[in-house]
């Protein structure tokens, strides 16, 4: 369950940081990276049983 909170919080976190454009060229680019990351933590335990796959 700690994964999946981990995942929203960094997809949330880094879309918000996509959004924020006004402080430097780099920060959308951090936000994007960091919402791909946690976008891979949440597909992987949607289709992993309970973030494992072996039995």
């Amino acid at each position: 369950m700690e994964n999946l909170l981990a995942g929203g919080f960094l997809f949330v976190g880094g879309a918000i940081l996509m959004l924020a454009n006004e402080y430097s060229n780099w920060v959308p680019v951090v936000g994007s990276i960091i919402a791909l990351i946690g976008l891979g933590m949440l597909i992987y335990f949607l289709f992993s049983k309970n973030g494992k796959y072996d039995d």
